[in-house]
């Protein structure tokens, strides 16, 4: 009950106000606290590695101006054409029902992409009640992405815990979107951030 009172004051917001995130509104530098990020002025702006990644989700960066360390606690960076948010600072500024999931651990960033206006990233969130309950297995068993969006206007993170939350946020939100919710088969199946990115992004062909 909570999540929907939440999905409708998302709705409320959306009616007025349209969102529409791009990486260029953050310059390239280093966003040390989230009043760095929502002022969308860097606190530094030292000399770093290109962002690194071996999955597409989990980035990472070196300090080229600290012996090439590598640069753990900042809340977003922006290299000038992207803009990543360190996966630990978004959990802690997710929204008081979204709490309880973890991640995969390490120190990482998730890209930001604009999705239908939204600041939109997704990474492998698993319940930590599915964890404790079912152990090891279970959990592994709920891996999966999840999309989160940025309310600008509560200032916190939205995590989508599965795909009817999802339906729902966009039913109240965008209801002139015909949702496409099939997983797909073999090569072309998708996991929930990739069915909730490609939904997203019909809002603005709506």
């Amino acid at each position: 009950m909570k999540k929907l009172i939440t999905l409708l004051s998302l709705a409320a917001f959306a009616l007025g106000f349209s969102q529409n995130f791009s990486p260029d509104q953050y310059p390239k530098g280093v966003y040390e606290t989230y009043e760095d990020f929502r002022a969308k002025t860097p606190t530094s702006t030292p000399n770093l590695s290109n962002a690194m990644t071996d999955d597409q989700i989990a980035f990472r960066f070196n300090n080229l101006d600290d012996k090439g360390k590598k640069l753990k606690k900042a809340f977003a960076i922006s290299d000038g054409t992207g803009l990543y948010i360190h996966v630990v600072n978004l959990i802690k500024k997710f929204n008081s029902e979204d709490k309880g999931q973890g991640y995969d651990g390490g120190i990482y960033y998730l890209k930001a992409e604009n999705k239908g206006g939204y600041l939109f990233v997704r990474d492998y969130f698993t319940s930590n009640s599915a964890a404790m309950w079912g152990g090891i297995i279970a959990a592994a068993a709920a891996r999966r992405t999840k999309g989160v969006i940025y309310d600008v206007e509560k200032e916190s993170f939205n995590l989508f815990k599965n795909i009817e939350e999802f339906k729902t946020f966009m039913e109240v939100n965008h209801p002139n979107v015909v949702l496409d919710l099939e997983k797909g088969k073999g090569d072309a199946k998708l996991d929930e951030g990739e069915i909730e990115a490609k939904n997203l992004e019909l809002i603005t062909k709506a």
